[in-house]
């Protein structure tokens, strides 16, 4: 084993390797000593039962991460979706709606084994062309942002998992995307000093603070954070006085590996791993080669006594803050199977009509209401999807038309003939979210050709989008429709549900209905 092995986070990456592949990569990370793993994909159960035996096979502690944005449904299956944290500031109450989120996915977490959940977004939403932030914002108000964001943190550290702000010390300027290029942000420090509040307002709290691979020369840092002790060192860690981990983004992103891969050097995105540790990252995650890069990692902790040193302050500081976020008593009512030895293990509540209702809530009406759309007459559903394909998930439409049928609607294909074309109605479902390596915040342009062709076809089509509320906007000057912020299957039946809504209500019916 391999002392430093113990601060890379392995990539498991279920969603896209064959599950046989996935344990024996596990398998390898564990005999080299590896400090944990991020999870992508799976199935809550299945892994929670891998995280239970990962930890029996070792003696340190491991950490279980995973991007749990917009809940643990986001990765793993069985568990509830939730919107993303711009919806949760569309709700009638924000905080209370941050508060509700952050305890469903702290308690999805600890469901499927995980100990560190990779959220919340702290970034502001400042930039309409920034590429990978938009709805994973809060919103664009510092004090609201850090107000909501310390919320969700509280709820989701009181079921005994840790959470991670990030990207500090803030994403939200950008134009460029990190996982692609290095982005670099020509602001002031006045306006990155705004950035910094949201961070700021957690500092004290927080379990990890995540780098972001972007450059600051207002700051001093002409290099990505993740590689700044100035970032790192002298502003978080003696301004800020922030005493948690310090977790890298990914370290297989462009925004780093461009910084320290040097051509020809198989070394190179290793020794990149080295000067994060220096600049004053704890634990390092996915790297391109683990054995690589902690074997290097453990050289120059023995060549160099000052890298020798931040290797067992990093390591402390891992044990410290794994002992500060720690489960809480449960009550002796709550159903749960037998725990791991370090106190994560599935704890069998449900948080599905929890969740339903915040997403039912999060759905924001834009300019005119849907009035016109009626269950009795024939509805057309025109979809189209701008994000990459999920082969998993449902064809998108699907699940709306089979909520609006449970409550009653005539829902017809988008190109069935219907005998009164004059009565036709129409929705139409835009899918456009922000996506790594996608590079851009708008429509693509194969997504908004597709747009225009829909439209022309059905010029009185009401829209809904699941994605930013500028997208609505870009639709045109007199936009109307509905924003559903994110494409998860939980946000498509809310959207549904809340158009019935909409016209019980104005028929006089009691508004609302069950999701659950």
């Amino acid at each position: 084993m391999i002392l430093a092995a113990r601060l890379f986070l392995e990539a498991l990456r279920f969603d896209l390797e064959p599950e046989d592949e996935v344990r024996r990569k596990a398998d390898r990370a564990l005999a080299l000593g590896a400090g944990g793993f991020v999870i992508f994909g799976g199935e809550a159960e299945r892994i929670a039962r891998w995280a239970s035996e990962w930890r029996s096979a070792v003696r340190h502690r491991l950490w279980i991460a995973s991007d749990l944005e917009r809940g643990a449904g986001q990765q793993f299956g069985g568990l509830p979706e939730l919107p993303p944290p711009m919806g949760l500031a569309a709700c009638p109450d924000p905080l209370e709606a941050a508060r509700e989120a952050g305890r469903i996915t702290g308690s999805g977490a600890r469901e499927a084994g995980v100990n560190l959940v990779l959220a919340p977004v702290l970034d502001l939403d400042v930039e309409p062309r920034n590429p990978i932030v938009g709805t994973r914002s809060f919103g664009a108000r510092p004090e609201e942002v850090g107000r909501l964001g310390r919320a969700w943190i509280e709820a989701c550290q009181a079921e005994g998992v840790g959470a991670c702000a990030k990207h500090f010390p803030g994403h939200g300027r950008t134009t460029a995307d990190s996982h692609d290029e290095l982005p670099v942000v020509p602001a002031g420090r006045a306006e990155l000093a705004e950035d910094l509040d949201p961070f700021r307002a957690v500092a004290d709290l927080a379990a990890a603070f995540m780098t972001a691979h972007v450059a600051y020369p207002a700051l001093g840092s002409p290099r990505p954070a993740t590689l700044e002790p100035r970032l790192l060192e002298e502003l978080l860690r003696e301004e800020m006085r922030f005493e948690g981990i310090v977790v890298t983004d990914a370290l297989n992103m462009s925004g780093f590996t461009d910084a320290v891969d040097l051509p020809g050097d198989p070394d190179g995105a290793a020794a990149g791993a080295v000067a994060a540790l220096n600049a004053g990252c704890d634990l390092l995650l996915y790297p391109a080669d683990l054995e690589r890069s902690a074997r290097l990692l453990d050289r120059a902790a023995l060549a160099d006594m000052s890298t020798g040193d931040r290797l067992e302050a990093s390591l402390r500081r891992l044990e410290e803050t794994a002992r500060r976020v720690r489960p809480a008593a449960r009550a002796e009512s709550e159903p749960a199977t037998a725990e791991s030895h370090d106190g994560i293990g599935p704890v069998r509540v449900s948080h599905t009509a929890e969740a339903a209702s915040l997403a039912f809530d999060s759905i924001r009406l834009v300019g005119e209401r849907p009035w016109r759309i009626r269950p009795a007459i024939p509805l057309r559903i025109v979809s189209i999807w701008d994000d990459r394909p999920e082969p998993a998930r449902a064809p998108l439409g699907s699940l709306f038309a089979e909520e609006l049928r449970r409550h009653g609607w005539t829902v017809v294909d988008a190109d069935a003939r219907i005998s009164d074309p004059e009565s036709a109605q129409t929705v139409l479902l835009i899918a456009s979210t922000p996506q790594a390596w996608k590079g851009t915040a708008s429509l693509t342009d194969v997504g908004r050709r597709a747009v225009e062709e829909a439209l022309d076809l059905h010029p009185n089509a009401w829209p809904i989008v699941f994605g930013h509320p500028r997208l609505l906007a870009e639709l045109g000057s007199e936009a109307r429709g509905m924003i559903a912020w994110a494409t998860e299957e939980a946000m498509e039946r809310a959207a549904a549900a809340r158009l019935d809504a909409e016209f019980r209500e104005a028929e006089g019916d009691r508004p609302g209905a069950s999701l659950a």
